[in-house]
């Protein structure tokens, strides 16, 4: 059967397998999304606890539509649609390569990341290159607001026989929604003014696998590679308001530098820049496309924003046009 990308399916697909009732699958989940600040999905949390408990989604072949943040151990086959970046970063004080593209299939597409040398290898030597078909094994989702596949050493990466033609460049268009009817997990587009603004905060990930890193001492350690250098990232919390309500609402780091127009990520240590920029911004009107989610620790919803573009006429007539 096809997983569909739906919380409360996953809700029960681990109650039926584990023996739980739901009311305890859902204690757990809201568990795990405290112990991580919150800055996981309901999806996401859902799949660690299944983990946890034994439930997985091993040896099922999913189409792209159907992935969700926090699924372990997945397989999907897609076709490469673009050409692979590589980048080098400092791993352990030692050089180090990552590598992203995309792919699609008939139903969707998504960010690939690649950290494993040998699948890196793959791509330089064009053994797999924009326009192949791929098949890859025992991958994790990971993301923020957006989903992306990862692997790892235990992942297995190869060409496909699978015949590919008709790939969906573009995801479903969110639909338009005033505040004050969002719905939980729901993705939407809001146009909003920011209300409030607060105090940047910035936390610390592992370079590789994204998971918020811990300190001993001096020494920042991840809970699935050890001790790491760590990514630092920014995150802002704004209140949006639409004149039917009002909203939390969390932006990381690519999308802050895009709110504050800003290029630079060094310059959001900068706190005259900061200040200047929650100046200029408050009463701002922008269109927000982000997902609901819920804060369990303070009963509430709050959104999630992976894109933001500022209000023009035109932006306006495009959105709404999308939503008759």
């Amino acid at each position: 059967m096809m997983i569909k990308a739906s919380y409360e399916q996953i809700v029960d697909r681990i109650s039926k397998t584990s023996g739980l009732n739901k009311e305890e699958v859902v204690r757990r989940i809201g568990a795990k999304k405290a112990k991580f600040s919150d800055l996981i999905s309901d999806e996401g949390a859902a799949q660690i606890v299944a983990a946890e408990l034994g439930v997985t989604f091993e040896k099922q072949t999913l189409k792209i539509v159907d992935l969700m943040m926090g699924m372990k151990k997945i397989s999907v086959i897609g076709k490469i649609v673009d050409e692979p970046m590589i980048r080098g970063f400092k791993r352990q004080q030692q050089d180090a390569e990552v590598v992203s593209f995309s792919i699609a299939d008939e139903t969707s597409n998504v960010r690939v990341v690649l950290w494993d040398t040998n699948h890196i290898s793959m791509i330089k030597n064009g053994t797999l290159k924009n326009g192949s078909v791929i098949e890859i094994k025992n991958a994790d989702i990971r993301g923020t607001a957006n989903k992306e596949i990862h692997l790892n050493s235990f992942s297995e990466l190869m060409p496909s026989k699978v015949d590919i033609r008709a790939v969906v460049m573009t995801k479903e268009s969110p639909i338009v929604r005033k505040i004050k009817d969002i719905k939980t997990n729901e993705k939407v587009n809001v146009r909003a003014n920011i209300l409030q603004m607060f105090n940047i905060s910035f936390f610390y990930v592992c370079p590789e696998c994204n998971m918020k890193a811990t300190f001993e001492g001096e020494k920042a350690v991840c809970p699935k590679h050890g001790a790491i250098m760590p990514r630092k990232r920014a995150i802002l919390n704004v209140t949006l308001d639409d004149g039917s309500e009002n909203i939390r609402a969390t932006a990381f780091n690519e999308l802050i530098l895009k709110i504050f127009n800003l290029e630079n990520e060094s310059q959001l240590d900068d706190p005259n820049i900061v200040l200047e920029k929650r100046e200029e911004l408050l009463g701002e009107e922008f269109i927000f496309l982000g997902r609901t989610r819920k804060n369990v620790l303070f009963n509430r919803d709050e959104f999630i924003i992976s894109d933001v573009e500022k209000v023009s006429a035109d932006d306006v007539i495009k959105i709404y046009s999308k939503a008759n």
